[in-house]
C-alpha cells in the first residue's frame, strides 16, 4: 500500500485504530472505582454558552464522538510535557473524572457527525480546564510561545467563510483527499496570540491533541492560506497515526539539526514531518491547479498565488530529504514512508540539475 497517495480507507483505518488504543489504554489507567461515578464522573465539561456565540456541536458533551479533549485527557495522565512543570494534580483528577465519564458513553459506531467541527479558543465555548489542556499540548516550548487566545467574533465569522471555501476547492481537486482530511481531522480551533508569543505562528498539531489542530486567525486572511494549512496540519495528524506502533527515525529527540521550514534548529523527527506535509501541500496544491485548467475553477490571481506557494512546498521537501539522507537513521516505518513521497515528488517536482 503507497503511504502517501490520499486514501481514505488507510484514513479510516488509522482513526479506528487511534481510537480503539486510546480507549484500551484510558481502561487500563481509570480505576474501576471512578467509571461508577465516584471521582467527579459527574462534573460538567463545559460552561453553558449562548448559542449565537458557537453552534451546539461544538460543545464537549458526554455522548460526543471522540476528538481532541479525550487525548488530552488520556496524556495528561500519562505523559510528561517535553518543556515546562508536570501536569497539575487538579488537571489530572479532572482527566479521570471526565474519562470515566467518557467510558460510559462511547460508541463509535452509530457516528455521523461531519468533520471538521471549528471552534473558538475561548471560554465561552470550552471550559477552563479544558483550555489549559489545550494550550499544555499545543503551546509546549517556552522559546517559541504561542501565547494561543481566542478570535473575536468577526474572526471566528470570516474564517468559518474561508475554511468553508477552502474545503469546497479541496473537494473539486480531489474529493478522496477532501475525504482523508475530514475523516482524519475532527476539530479546528480558532485562536489568535494574544501579544505575549514568542512566534507568529500558522497553526499547531499535537500527538496528545490528535485529529485536532488549532490555527491562527491572524495570520490566515484569505482561504487560500486556510487550504495550504488545513492540508498541512491534516498531513501531520495522518503521519502521527500511521507512526502510533514505530517511530519515524532512530536518531535522538535532543540532537538537533537546521530545519529548512523553521527558524530554530529541529530534532530530526520535526524534519521528517516537514518533508512529509510539504509534499503533500505540493501535491493538494497541484492538484487544485490540474483543476483550473480542466475547467476554470479559481478567479483573479489566485492560480498565481498558488503556483508560488507550489514553488516553496516543493523546494522545503527537497531541503528537508537533503537533510533527512544525510543525518537521519531511518526505521523501517520510516524508510517506507519517504520513498513512497520521495516517488511521487520525484515523478511531479523533480528538480533539475544547476
Amino acid at each position: 500500500m503507497n503511504h502517501f497517495e490520499p486514501s481514505v480507507a488507510r484514513a479510516r483505518h488509522c482513526r479506528k485504530e487511534m481510537d480503539g488504543a486510546l480507549w484500551a489504554s484510558v481502561q487500563a489507567i481509570v480505576p474501576d472505582r471512578d467509571r461508577k461515578g465516584q471521582s467527579g464522573g459527574d462534573r460538567p465539561l463545559a460552561r453553558p454558552a449562548s448559542p449565537e456565540r458557537a453552534p451546539a456541536e461544538t460543545y464537549p458533551s458526554a455522548a460526543r464522538p471522540t476528538d481532541l479533549l479525550d487525548y488530552g485527557a488520556y496524556f495528561d495522565l500519562s505523559l510528561v510535557p517535553a518543556f515546562g512543570s508536570e501536569v497539575p494534580e487538579y488537571a489530572k483528577a479532572a482527566a479521570v473524572g471526565e474519562l470515566a465519564r467518557r467510558l460510559v458513553h462511547i460508541d463509535g459506531s452509530g457516528d455521523t457527525t461531519v468533520f471538521p467541527r471549528i471552534s473558538n479558543f475561548s471560554s465561552d465555548t470550552y471550559a477552563p480546564e479544558h483550555l489549559d489542556r489545550m494550550r499544555r499540548w499545543w503551546d509546549m516550548e517556552p522559546a517559541n510561545r504561542m501565547a494561543m487566545t481566542g478570535a473575536s467574533d468577526e474572526e471566528v465569522v470570516r474564517s468559518r467563510r474561508l475554511i468553508g471555501i477552502a474545503l469546497d476547492h479541496l473537494h473539486d481537486a480531489s474529493a478522496e483527499l477532501c475525504e482523508e482530511v475530514r475523516t482524519i481531522v475532527r476539530d479546528i480551533v480558532l485562536s489568535r496570540p494574544d501579544g505575549s508569543n514568542r512566534i507568529n505562528y500558522g497553526g499547531a498539531t499535537s500527538f496528545a491533541l490528535w485529529g485536532a489542530f488549532t490555527i491562527n486567525v491572524e495570520t490566515h486572511l484569505e482561504w487560500i492560506q486556510f487550504y495550504r494549512q488545513i492540508v498541512h496540519e491534516a498531513a501531520h495528524n495522518l503521519l502521527f497515526g500511521m507512526a502510533r506502533d514505530e517511530p519515524l527515525v532512530r536518531d535522538d529527540a535532543s540532537v538537533r539539526v537546521q530545519s529548512p521550514i523553521r527558524a530554530d534548529p529541529r530534532p530530526l523527527d520535526g524534519v521528517y514531518h516537514a518533508a512529509f506535509v510539504s509534499a503533500r501541500e505540493a501535491l493538494a496544491i497541484d492538484l487544485l491547479l490540474c483543476r483550473h485548467e480542466a475547467v476554470g475553477c479559481l478567479e483573479n490571481d489566485d492560480p498565481k498565488v498558488l503556483e508560488d506557494l507550489l514553488g516553496i512546498s516543493v523546494l522545503a521537501f527537497w531541503d528537508c530529504i537533503e537533510t533527512l539522507r544525510r543525518d537521519a537513521q531511518l526505521t523501517d516505518l520510516g524508510a517506507d514512508i519517504l520513498a513512497d513521497c520521495e516517488k511521487y515528488m520525484v515523478e511531479n517536482f523533480a528538480l533539475e540539475s544547476s
